[in-house]
């Protein structure tokens, strides 16, 4: 090995991204390589339907330094990435997209922060081009939203998962005990020494993506109720300023009765029944998001279930994360048995 004997992981989760994977894989080879370290990149599939895997095990089979993890269905994106991440055998891990919207070239400017003493090297979008604003606008604002909405840790704003941290960070984010994952602010929370690297993301020049707008607002909850309890706070606030509101409108009221004669009042009386039934509502809603993240959180179930893999030992989960460097088996494909 050279230098030292570091080693980079590079982790790249995929969904149906056939059309992608052979530009991925030369274009991460020709970064890779100028870099001057060792380097393994292993893609997790998240249950694709296409000819994903067939292709990844072409590639598998011609360079044993990429590997191949197909979980048995689509767990998600934040379990697939910490999947990948904690199967990883490298000094350093990186997490980067397959269609490359995240510029590869620079990975060196990545690495070399974290040479100079950073544990955590992080992307920030400083600007999206190649996109419609349709979707620009939306994910923009959802990202101020999660980073306003953080509480007890302010997460930086627009940074994604095209990250890259340290052995030693991977180890302490291993021992979050964390079913349901925002893995960007996780990993913010573990603290360390910590710097971003803005940069321009780019468009997809093949393939479609997964990302709609569904999705992009169940990642949104998904981040707000994982990492921050503002929204109780807020709803608490809320409720205190409708009940002071009450009591003045209360006072006002009776007030107006002795003076003269009061209003029939119906609709008066309707628009504040809709207004306590929206009120009621929205907190019932707010709560039942933390209720079923307790509720998720108690059952304990795996993050994932492999399938199998190629050129890859089994992959570790969070409290058995195995320190040290198995050379991978030749073509391994094996079953395994549930992350637990």
């Amino acid at each position: 090995m050279t230098d030292d004997n570091q080693l980079l992981s590079m982790v790249v989760p995929v969904l149906n991204e056939e059309d992608v994977l052979d530009d991925t894989y030369s274009m991460l080879n020709n970064v890779l390589e100028g870099i001057g370290l060792d380097f393994e990149v292993i893609v997790v599939d998240n249950g694709s339907s296409d000819e994903t895997p067939a292709i990844m095990g072409e590639i598998c089979d011609r360079d044993q330094r990429w590997k191949f993890i197909r979980l048995s269905r689509n767990f998600g994106y934040q379990n697939s990435i910490t999947a990948g991440m904690l199967a990883a055998h490298g000094d350093a891990i990186m997490v980067i997209d397959a269609d490359l919207q995240d510029p590869p070239e620079l990975i060196p400017k990545f690495v070399a922060k974290w040479q100079a003493g950073y544990e955590v090297v992080y992307g920030v979008r400083e600007q999206r081009s190649g996109e419609s604003m349709l979707r620009t606008i939306p994910t923009m604002l959802a990202m101020r939203f999660i980073t306003w909405m953080s509480d007890d840790i302010k997460l930086p704003l627009h940074s994604g998962d095209f990250r890259l941290i340290s052995r030693r960070v991977r180890d302490a984010f291993a021992s979050l005990p964390e079913t349901t994952r925002y893995v960007r602010g996780l990993i913010h929370w573990l603290g360390f020494r910590q710097i971003g690297i803005p940069y321009v993301r780019r468009g997809r020049e093949k393939g479609t993506t997964n990302i709609n707008m569904l999705f992009l607002v169940g990642f949104m909850f998904n981040a707000v109720f994982s990492f921050s309890i503002k929204p109780l706070r807020m709803f608490s606030l809320f409720g205190c300023f409708v009940l002071a509101t009450t009591a003045v409108l209360s006072v006002i009221y009776v007030v107006g009765s002795f003076l003269s004669n009061p209003p029939p009042g119906v609709t008066t009386v309707i628009i504040l029944l809709l207004i306590n039934l929206g009120v009621i509502s929205l907190g019932i809603g707010i709560l039942g998001e933390y209720i079923g993240k307790i509720y998720a959180e108690s059952k304990r179930r795996p993050l994932w279930l492999v399938d199998y893999t190629i050129n890859q030992d089994e992959p570790r989960i969070a409290g058995t994360v195995a320190d040290n460097r198995r050379e991978p088996e030749s073509n391994d494909r094996r079953q395994f048995k549930i992350a637990e």
